[in-house]
């Protein structure tokens, strides 16, 4: 599947809400939440094919610090490269603002994520108990430097 990843728009948070509400295991915000996050030190970005949305990810900074905050890709555009097209936005944005680590909770259930982290770089730093409500769930903490440019295969 060919696909192009571009910047989040607030046009685009109407899609990224019916996206995420198709997929369980991401984040669940409302149209403000995002908005918030694209004007205050955050970003986000689009993968879509032929205008389609395929998926997206958000982050914002804090200090020096990177936190991705969501990143997701409808199933049927898994395992095609969408992921790490976003992922890697992600960290170009975070490196262009000086930013020197890469952090994110992730679901302890959310094995597929977790294994993806894995393979972006990222290491499994430590567990926050009850973190995710909804059910109620403990968070994988994980995170990267980006001094180095972190390990972006």
């Amino acid at each position: 599947m060919k696909y192009s990843i571009r910047s989040m728009a607030a046009r685009d948070i109407d899609q990224v809400l019916a996206l995420e509400k198709s997929i369980p295991e991401v984040p669940h915000w409302g149209f403000s939440a995002y908005k918030q996050r694209l004007s205050e030190n955050g970003a986000g970005f689009i993968a879509e094919s032929d205008g389609h949305l395929l998926g997206f990810s958000i982050a914002k900074q804090v200090v020096n610090v990177c936190e991705l905050e969501s990143i997701a890709v409808t199933p049927e555009a898994r395992g095609q490269g969408g992921g790490k097209a976003l992922f890697h936005a992600v960290v170009e944005w975070a490196q262009l603002r000086s930013a020197v680590r890469l952090e994110l909770e992730v679901r302890a259930s959310n094995h597929r994520a977790i294994r993806f982290y894995d393979r972006m770089g990222m290491r499994r730093e430590g567990l926050r108990r009850q973190y995710y409500s909804f059910p109620e769930e403990d968070a994988v903490l994980m995170g990267m430097p980006l001094s180095t440019g972190g390990k972006l295969s």
